[in-house]
């Protein structure tokens, strides 16, 4: 598969995501931080908790509506209130206005469009790619985001404080660029028909069709458990090295770095999104050489024994050696899991399927936060295994989602074959 062989609309997507995702990662990531010194931790931490079940209903919305009328009309709608809310942030965060209650004012409106958007754009790449693309489309969505992640929250944590303002500010240039883009270069992608009973459904029988469909359910499941394995880095992960790590010096050559618990769960962070840049590439050339059953189970395998190690060590060498075998099995498990949607997700519902997958990463940060109540009863090396279990579950749910994937992927690709030879 090569570039010039994708979509029109995968090209667009790619450059549009880089400057989109780079920008947003300039601020988005310290956006908990600037609530908390704004109105305390334990309010902050509510509004944050009612902003991202807000977004988890908009999703359901905007899972169904898409579905029914179309990706593009939702696209420009959701990027056309983006603008809105970040013109909101940037005057809210001026040198000649202040005010930390219309910022989150309009960040709640953002992670509401946020829901509704997510889901709608990967529907879209799931529309024009099939059983021969989808894989490397993936992979190569999952490496920039981690690009612009890398990209964007270096240069937010320089300039967050200072200087706010210019970076909302950029925000809203490039979304007047993203909104014009969609409207006059993104080509529509899913036609209901008027008539046809998907579209005439009400959303709550649609809703009630995905979750009847078994395989999907145990791939919700599958990722909801693989997903907490990795969301506990900053939950009893970070709680364990900030209590647990003393300050230590790590010596590179002539430069000595001092280390504390809570710089080390930053570092961890970084190193995470760096590998993921670095390794992306050469583990898809590796998982391509390797049957999909393999690459789950070396994939998961990595990943929940990495994370295991996390629970319990807290020497820096070994705490970096740890993440390196995660991320690793991370690049591997991704890609895979994530073509699967392709496969199991209906054209008449993509939309709708993706916004239900999309509430599996919120399960899993609440799933992740009760491992701090557990941490505090349990020894580490019980979070450890606890970890190998959860990650072990996970891997037994996608082995059977497997077996109903590649069915539905040889049914396609033989549709394709007939299409062609007709």
């Amino acid at each position: 598969m090569k570039f010039r062989e994708l979509h029109h609309n995968i090209k667009i997507r790619i450059y549009v995501l880089f400057a989109f995702g780079t920008v947003q990662a300039t601020t988005m990531p310290f956006m908990a931080i600037y609530f908390s010194r704004q109105f305390g931790q334990v309010l902050t931490g509510t509004l944050l908790a009612a902003t991202m079940f807000a977004g988890m209903l908009s999703g359901a919305w905007g899972g169904y509506a898409a579905d029914r009328f179309g990706r593009r009309k939702l696209m420009i709608l959701s990027e056309f209130i983006f603008l809105l809310s970040y013109m909101a942030m940037a005057v809210a965060n001026s040198p000649w206005f202040q005010s930390a209650v219309v910022t989150f004012a309009a960040f709640l409106v953002q992670n509401l469009c946020w829901g509704v958007y997510g889901p709608v754009d990967d529907a879209m790449i799931l529309d024009v790619t099939d059983a021969h693309n989808r894989q490397y489309v993936f992979a190569l969505f999952y490496w920039l985001i981690n690009l612009t992640m890398a990209v964007g929250t270096s240069i937010g944590a320089i300039l967050f404080n200072s200087a706010r303002f210019f970076l909302f500010t950029g925000m809203v240039v490039v979304l007047i660029g993203t909104l014009l883009t969609t409207i006059f270069f993104i080509r529509e992608t899913h036609h209901p028909h008027p008539s046809s009973p998907a579209v005439r459904e009400g959303i709550v029988r649609k809703y009630w069709r995905v979750f009847s469909d078994r395989p999907f359910v145990l791939m919700l499941l599958a990722s909801t458990l693989t997903g907490t394995v990795e969301m506990q880095l900053t939950n009893y992960i970070g709680v364990h090295l900030s209590l647990g790590m003393l300050s230590q010096d790590v010596h590179l050559g002539h430069f000595v770095a001092r280390l504390t618990g809570i710089n080390m769960v930053g570092f961890l962070q970084t190193e995470n999104t760096l590998l993921v840049v670095l390794f992306a590439s050469m583990a898809m050339a590796v998982a391509q050489r390797l049957s999909d059953g393999a690459v789950l189970a070396l994939g998961i395998g990595m990943n929940a024994a990495g994370y295991a190690v996390l629970c319990f060590a807290t020497s820096p060498w070994m705490l970096g050696a740890a993440m390196l075998v995660a991320t690793l099995g991370e690049v591997l498990r991704v890609p895979v899991t994530q073509a699967y949607m392709g496969d199991l997700a209906p054209a008449h519902s993509r939309s709708s399927y993706l916004a239900v997958m999309a509430m599996s990463f919120g399960v899993s940060r609440v799933l992740a936060s009760f491992g701090i109540v557990l941490g505090a009863h349990v020894s580490p090396w019980t979070m450890s295994v606890v970890t190998l279990g959860l990650g072990f579950a996970g891997y037994l749910g996608y082995t059977r989602v497997m077996t109903v994937a590649h069915a539905r992927r040889r049914a396609e690709r033989n549709a394709m074959q007939t299409e062609t030879t007709c």
